[in-house]
Formats: structure tokens, sequence, C-alpha cells
């Protein structure tokens, strides 16, 4: 940041902040960073793996060549090193180490991932998705015959995979095996009538196979889903339009993913991890330049679906701002500066900053709720992609999991990699109660 190359990016944006009169608010810490929670502890060592993921299936592999970056507290750079051929790398993490870096360039865009006040140990298995190595997954793809099921179900639309407007699944293999197709049968109009859900395996099928779908195998009391009573609590009774999804975590991950037209539903005889999110977005204001939005949400397990499924958003639009804006300033300055995103709403644990332009160059810093933004620097080779970015986009967000506290940040951190590496097939239930507020920023 030194060269002011992210500054003269930002600058476009903190200029639509200014322009509806929210810059300059307030919201800084003139308190003492967190530094003390992380970053600065004895000798050690840092471990980890970094690699690239498929976009298509569960296949990874070892980001070799990326750029590892140490940072010293004030963000200078204290070592450089690179991913070696395994992935894993393991290096020196001596006293005066305080943040680090990773960044990996894939089909010309340039991906950095920094994360501030760490101490030594396990960061865990991290990395972006690259359609690269998509040809590592094997994959097929079957054309579904719905002619009976429309027929006998004319009421209802039709998800497959949680996709409603075709016909078709493409199915890659996961830990060896492809896993079944889902079928989905909710009401199109009529909130009265039952909602359905099936599963067809697809193994014994060959690549590019029509399957016909027997509507019989809707027919089972465990295939019938329950329509779930959710609101929202009086507490935001200014939100008028909130969006209900829900999902279940299965041993093949997340399925039947689906923002539902009208009351959501779940299907408990076929899933037993069923899980509702609720969530709202609003537009803050802007100008010719370019937009503010307002992002909210929870996530929480469904136990008992016929039980009335009640929450309350998290509503703290100005205090939000304010803290972003704080952000903003220790851009402009070109310097360290304090923020403190701690005290807005409850159950979070991490501050999240994305930074930049898609095709370009994008930045992504993991820091603690409260502390000392430092003036990271890049190597100059990482760096000049930055000053090219002539369309920026930026999002400030605060999350967790109701877990750990806003001082907890590295056990949040070791409890993260300690999941990795158990390697489960069903998501933990650590991930069961999500929160999340969000600005977001896009220039026009």
């Amino acid at each position: 940041m030194k060269n002011k190359g992210l500054y003269l990016a930002l600058s476009p944006i903190i200029w639509v902040i200014g322009a509806i009169g929210l810059a300059g608010c307030g919201g800084g810490s003139d308190s003492d960073d967190s530094s003390s929670n992380g970053g600065g502890s004895s000798d050690g060592r840092l471990t980890g793996d970094i690699v690239y993921y498929a976009t298509q299936c569960d296949v990874s592999q070892p980001a070799v060549g990326a750029d590892i970056i140490v940072h010293r507290k004030d963000g200078s750079i204290l070592s450089q090193s690179k991913v070696p051929s395994t992935g894993k790398f393991d290096i020196a993490w001596p006293s005066d180490a305080y943040h680090f870096s990773y960044a990996q360039q894939i089909n010309g865009e340039l991906f950095v991932y920094s994360k501030l006040n760490v101490i030594a140990g396990d960061i865990g298995i991290v990395g972006e998705r690259n359609a690269n190595i998509d040809s590592a997954c094997v994959c097929s793809d079957y054309e579904f015959d719905l002619s009976d099921v429309k027929a006998n179900y004319s009421g209802y639309d039709v998800y497959i995979d949680g996709n409603n407007s075709s016909t078709s699944a493409n199915v890659c293999e996961q830990d060896g095996t492809l896993p079944p197709v889902n079928l989905v049968l909710t009401p199109s109009y009529d909130d009265g009538l039952t909602p359905y859900a099936a599963q067809i395996d697809v193994k014994d099928y060959a690549n590019n196979s029509t399957i016909y779908v027997d509507p019989s195998i809707f027919e089972n009391q465990a295939n019938e889903g329950v329509v779930l009573n959710a609101e929202l609590s009086s507490g935001n009774e200014n939100i008028y339009d909130p969006k209900f999804r829900t999902f279940s975590e299965t041993d093949y991950g997340r399925v039947n993913w689906i923002q539902w037209p009208m009351s959501a539903q779940v299907f408990p005889e076929l899933f037993a991890n069923n899980f509702i999110t609720y969530s709202n977005f609003e537009s803050l204001g802007g100008n010719d330049y370019g937009q503010i939005y307002y992002y909210t949400s929870r996530r929480h397990r469904v136990t008992a679906p016929n039980d009335t499924q009640v929450v309350q958003l998290q509503q703290n639009q100005q205090k939000m701002l304010q803290s972003t804006d704080a952000i903003l300033n220790s851009f402009a300055e070109d310097d360290a500066s304090n923020y403190d995103f701690t005290g807005i709403g409850t159950g979070k644990t991490m501050l999240q900053i994305d930074f930049g332009q898609s095709s370009v160059a994008n930045w992504t810093i993991e820091a603690p709720l409260k502390g000392t933004f430092p003036d990271l620097d890049l190597p100059s080779n990482l760096q000049t992609p930055f000053e090219q970015i002539t369309q920026a986009n930026l999002s400030v967000m605060i999350y967790g999991y109701f877990s750990h506290s806003s001082t907890q940040y590295n056990q949040f951190r070791a409890k993260v990699a300690e999941i990795q590496r158990a390697d489960l097939k069903t998501r933990s239930s650590f991930y069961d109660n999500y929160v999340i507020e969000q600005i977001s920023v896009d220039i026009y």
C-alpha cells in the first residue's frame, strides 16, 4: 500500500460513501489494538496447506509456486517463500512475525489472502477455486424425463439438485462415487399442498443417459415434506420481504439449497441435518458513481420442524457504516489505523474485508473484530495489479457461529483448522448457528 495503489483504487468508494453523508461520522476506536491475542508470539513454526480447489467437484491440487509472505506488526515484509510441490508449508514464525499472506495467480487474475494477528501453529487448508483443474473431476450429464411427474403433480414446480429451470443435471464424483440426484416437488401456488422430495441413484446410468422419473418415487411417507412456519421476531417489523432458504447437510455436501417463493420446506424423513437461513438485503443509497448495500443473515438447525421457526435478524446498518468508514480512512491515510467492530450485534468473531476487481486482482483480509489495520506491504509484482484496478468493489463483513468471543479469534482459527484436518463427511455442527452482517460498495 505504500505506493497508494490501493488507495487510488478505493478513492471512488470513499466518494460514494461521502456523497450520501455517511463518511466521517465516526466509528473508529481510540483504544489499543488487540495484538496481545495474536502475533508477537515466541519463536515457533507456521504450517498449513495451500491448494487449488476444482469448481465442479471435491478435487484439490497443491498450489505449487504460490507466494507466501510473512509480515511484521507494521505490515512490512519479514520474509517470502514459495509453496512447495506438496502444497504443504512449514515456515519459521519468529517473535516479530504478526501477519500472514499468500497469493495465487489463476488465468491472469491475482488473488491475495491475508490473515492478521496470527500466532504459530497450523492454519489449516486454504486456497482458491480454479477451473483449470476441473479436468481432474469425473462427471456425467443426465437428462430426466419428467413427463409423468408433471402430469401427476400438475400444481408443482420440480427442482433438480436445487434448480427448477432445467431438466438436466451434471453430477461429479465425490470420494470416488457419484452422489444421488435430489428432486423436490414444491407447490406452484397453493401453500396448502404437501411438498415432496426423493433421490435418484445415477451410478448405474451411462453418461448422457435420459432417466425416466417414475411418480411413485414420491409416494412414501418419508418423501413428504414439512412446510415450516418461519417468521422474524417482533424486533424486525421494518423488514417486509425477508428471504428464507432451506438446505440439508449430507455426506455429499449441501443439498436442496433452495430459496422458496412461498413457505420454506424441509424433508426430515429423508435428511437428518436440516437448516433454515433468514436474510435481508437493502440499498443504503449512492450516486452516479456507485451504490452502498447492507446484508444481514442468520442460520440455524431445524430440530423441531413442526414448531414455529422464529429468528431475529441483527440490524446494525449505521454501526457497520461507521466502522467501515474507519477502515476506509486507514486506506486513505496510507497508514495503520485503529478500528472496532465489537459491540455490533452478537455471536461474531471475525472481520473479513474483500476488495478488488474481477479478472484483475482481489484481496481478502481476515482480521479480529478490533485492532489495528496495518499498512500491509506486498512484493512489487503482486502490488502492481492492484494499481491497474479501474472499477473496484469492496465488501466488509463480520461473522461468527456464537462459539468464540471477539478476543478468541486465534482459538476460532485453530478450531476451523482442526475440523478441516478431521476430514468429516458431513459438515461439523460447529457451523450450525451462523450470523453475518455486511456492507458492500459497488462502483459503476
